[in-house]
């Protein structure tokens, strides 16, 4: 069986959210999930997370620059502005610094322990300027410890099709460089991201997506999730976005998890895929 982090992002966006990670955890169909430290849901979602599940799941803080949350100190930034400016090194230092140190001070104060992995909304630890800072940020707060975080690779894994416009951009926003500045500062990465599509996908499209990326990853690889489970299923929906905070990819959040509820165990063992967390070594 290949063991691959079959990783939710986003939780702690809200109870949608939340709930599905709860489900598919339980159903051992994911092992990891990214979550959002000053999202409205995360300090309720979090102590579910404990106990049983704490040991088949990698917990992890997923940065956030370009969400408003009311915890937030600052008010975050569109995408578009988020990397025009890291591209040229003039986002603001002080923001950014209180960004990555609020957004850690929260999951450590809810979790009482440092993050299995970091990654990003969106991607932006791997921007420029971002990924310096984080990566100094991390290795400050644990450096000395035996197991560090292990952080999220965007890089793509190649096969026949290639490689989409979409994963293509991701990756040249700046995987390779976050890929060497992490090795050389101690981190461990996955080996690949699976899992990136436009959001657009019928059930029937998505159920193929998941397929292909069964079939083609490799041990030790991410597949990237967002699904939520909607109050049609029965699960309570109390937790939501402040006002105006709109999810643009509901609908395709509430397939996904339909596919992944209905089918996903099936679909792990026909492509001989164990959802599992990803191995650290002790640092020496």
């Amino acid at each position: 069986m290949k063991r691959v982090v079959l990783c939710v992002d986003d939780f702690g966006l809200n109870l949608e959210v939340n709930q599905a990670v709860l489900n598919l955890v339980d159903a051992g169909v994911v092992s990891a999930t990214s979550c959002m430290s000053q999202g409205p849901a995360w300090r309720e979602g979090a102590t579910h997370l404990k106990g049983e599940r704490r040991g088949r799941l990698d917990v992890g803080l997923h940065l956030n620059l370009t969400e408003t949350f009311e915890a937030a100190p600052d008010a975050a930034l569109p995408l578009r502005a988020v990397i025009g400016r890291a591209v040229v090194h003039a986002l603001n230092p002080q923001w950014l610094k209180r960004a990555v140190c609020s957004q850690l001070d929260a999951f450590e104060a809810e979790w009482g322990e440092a993050p299995d992995y970091v990654d990003g909304h969106q991607h932006v630890h791997q921007l420029p300027q971002v990924r310096e800072l984080l990566l100094a940020e991390l290795s400050r707060r644990y450096g000395a410890q035996p197991l560090r975080p292990w952080l999220r690779l965007t890089r793509a894994r190649r096969g026949p099709g290639g490689v989409g416009l979409k994963q293509w951009v991701i990756e040249a926003l700046g995987a390779r460089s976050f890929e060497r500045m992490a090795r050389q500062a101690g981190f461990t990465l996955n080996g690949a991201l699976l899992g990136v599509y436009g959001f657009d996908a019928d059930a029937q499209a998505y159920r193929r997506r998941l397929q292909h990326w069964l079939a083609q990853a490799h041990a030790g690889d991410v597949l990237m999730m967002h699904p939520a489970c909607p109050a049609a299923f029965g699960e309570p929906l109390t937790a939501q976005p402040r006002p105006g905070l709109e999810d643009p990819i509901a609908e395709a959040r509430r397939i996904e998890y339909s596919v992944l509820k209905e089918q996903g165990a099936s679909l792990l063992t026909q492509a001989g895929v164990q959802a599992a967390r990803l191995e650290r070594a002790p640092v020496s």
